[in-house]
């Protein structure tokens, strides 16, 4: 039996590494279906906690010199007790007291009211209301021009006695246009009179007019002065509650744990790192193929360099 003839130092080496490469030719196995049944279910479980969480953080106990303020919890249903301090307990049972007061105040007003609530009001009592004032206006023209007509007469006859003594007749043009001055003073003080008559006619329609308004004003307040007691005595103060503002923030957020995240997360550097492996091992073994193709190649030409002839194939 022939043995194997020693190999060369490149032929070692090639040797070498098609053992190393070939003992790495399985392709990786694929990652792990994810659990994302079980990530969901966890996350919840991480809801539900945060909730419970915020809820405790934005419900503290407050002690203030108005009281306390106390949280209990029966499982997650919260229970808020608040106590007032002695002194503030003294003003809110005072206030109370005299808000009952004032409510029984108030019943006795209604009763009263019985009589006047639900009755049309009647302003028949009241002056009338301002009606037509030209008999007045008449009247008042009539007492102004009075004077000025009798003024005119008179003038009127010593024109004329001192027109004729002058020579001036009726007709001519200098007793006409002495006559026409006479008659626009006249005018002018007809036009004055109606001018006052309208100014007196106004003062009077105004004046009526306030009256009835004072008249109603009157009787409407004896209708409503009771009501308004009413309403002042029903709408009393009463101390505040110190706790309907408290002095805290309650907007304290908690973040759940991102679990199903994370799951997701995880498992895509899982897929990512199996691919990457493949594409590692496809390359590995393209390179392989390439290196034995060459070495066999290599072989294959030097094996009819031995002595006598004989080509020695050694696998």
């Amino acid at each position: 039996m022939r043995s194997m003839p020693e190999l060369s130092k490149p032929s070692r080496r090639r040797h070498t590494l098609i053992r190393k490469v070939g003992a790495r030719m399985c392709s990786p196995s694929p990652p792990a279906t994810p659990d994302f049944k079980g990530a969901a279910q966890e996350q919840g479980t991480a809801n539900i906690e945060a909730a419970r969480a915020q809820g405790k953080l934005n419900n503290p106990n407050v002690y203030s010199p108005y009281g306390s303020q106390t949280v209990s919890y029966d499982g997650d249903q919260p229970t808020i007790t608040q106590s007032f301090s002695p002194e503030q307990q003294a003003i809110y049972d005072q206030g109370n007291a005299t808000k009952l007061q004032l409510s029984q105040l108030s019943g006795q007003g209604a009763q009263a009211l019985q009589g006047v609530v639900g009755k049309q009001v009647d302003f028949g009592g009241a002056p009338a209301a301002p009606g037509d004032y030209s008999s007045m206006r008449n009247q008042t023209i009539d007492a102004m021009m009075a004077r000025p007509k009798e003024d005119y007469a008179r003038a009127t006859d010593q024109a004329q006695s001192d027109l004729v003594a002058a020579g001036i007749r009726p007709g001519t043009k200098a007793y006409d246009d002495k006559m026409n001055l006479l008659q626009r003073g006249l005018n002018d003080a007809g036009t004055q009179a109606a001018v006052n008559s309208g100014v007196l006619t106004s003062q009077a329609y105004q004046m009526d007019m306030d009256r009835r308004k004072q008249a109603i004003t009157e009787q409407l307040a004896q209708r409503q002065v009771p009501l308004n007691e009413i309403t002042a005595l029903m709408s009393g103060s009463q101390v505040s509650n110190p706790f309907s503002t408290p002095g805290f923030a309650q907007n304290a957020q908690v973040g759940a744990a991102p679990v199903f995240a994370a799951q997701q997360a995880t498992s895509q550097w899982d897929r990512d790192n199996n691919n990457a492996d493949r594409a590692a091992m496809a390359g590995l073994q393209t390179g392989m193929f390439q290196l034995g193709a060459a070495g066999i190649s290599a072989m294959g030409g030097g094996g009819g360099g031995g002595k006598g002839g004989t080509t020695n194939n050694y696998y």
